[in-house]
């Protein structure tokens, strides 16, 4: 996997391209290389997974300003604005619902009182 993608240049459209010219060229380009079209081609399946992972990290305002800001790199992303937008609350509660299945220990139910008599 490529470190850095650029989803501009998958989908073969300039950075400053509105939502609508997005839309065409994915689905220009995903009819091209869809793999039931192409089924004699073994790149084709990867290519039209990077289109669909593109079409939706650009097609989606919020995703492609981050994408903006920060490249493919997730590690990049500015929280800052998540902060502000949104009352610390419920940010704090989102990050401990996503964090939970983590952190979360395993109830062990003790054994019955009558297994050790």
């Amino acid at each position: 996997m490529e470190k850095n993608k650029d989803y501009y240049k998958i989908l073969e459209v300039e950075a400053d391209a509105s939502k609508e010219e997005i839309k065409r060229s994915y689905r220009k380009l995903a009819k091209k290389y869809h793999p039931d079209l192409n089924k004699t081609d073994p790149k084709a399946k990867e290519r039209f997974i990077e289109l669909h992972e593109a079409y939706d990290t650009l097609s989606d305002p919020q995703r492609r300003k981050i994408y903006d800001q920060a490249g493919y790199n997730p590690k990049n992303v500015d929280l800052s604005d998540l902060l502000w937008k949104y009352n610390s609350t419920r940010f704090r509660e989102n990050l401990r619902q996503l964090y939970s299945n983590f952190y979360r220990t395993p109830y062990n139910k003790p054994p019955p009182e009558e297994m050790y008599t």
